[in-house]
């Protein structure tokens, strides 16, 4: 069973912004007409990163990489987030980096199947896994969010100690 994130924040970022380049993804010729749309620069290695959101109905999406989560999930819930990087040549697109890296959402590493499963539907090819992931938690004693790094479940900002367990669910808020 796939864990349900809602946004930490709702209601603080424009879920529904009037410049959105959100895009559903339902194939590789997708992503090349929300390039051209939304005239993403593609880098001189023929990469374009981009925010992604993998909705509750599986489906991949996209926005402009300086874009929220939030306004690319329409301020839905999701089943993973991150960056994307895309690879992009006349002959294929596929994925060549990608990042559960969301202060919005903080999805787990664990929601990478999310992401495979919506880009093998796609019929993209990616990699077998998160290029980087985080782990992310709250701390129970100043609510401030975490990065936890090198195992060290530490908070930045009060130094107790983190749980070892994903802890954004509502009842877990201090």
């Amino acid at each position: 069973m796939m864990r349900i994130y809602r946004h930490l924040n709702p209601g603080t970022v424009d879920a529904h912004p009037t410049n959105s380049t959100r895009a559903r993804i339902g194939n590789a010729q997708d992503v090349i007409h929300w390039i051209r749309r939304t005239h993403q620069h593609i880098e001189t290695d023929g990469t374009v990163t981009a925010t992604f959101i993998v909705d509750t109905d599986r489906y991949l999406w996209i926005a402009d990489r300086h874009s929220e989560h939030a306004a690319c999930a329409a301020g839905r819930d999701i089943l993973s987030a991150g960056e994307i990087t895309f690879s992009v040549s006349d002959l294929a697109i596929a994925v060549t980096l990608v990042t559960n890296q969301s202060l919005g959402y903080c999805p787990e590493p664990e929601s990478w199947i999310a992401v495979a499963t919506a880009l093998q539907n796609a019929k993209i090819k990616a990699p077998d896994g998160f290029s980087a992931a985080f782990i992310f938690r709250r701390c129970s004693q100043c609510g401030a969010t975490n990065v936890v790094k090198e195992g060290w479940f530490v908070c930045d900002v009060c130094a107790a100690e983190l749980s070892k367990t994903w802890n954004f669910e509502a009842e877990d808020q201090p």
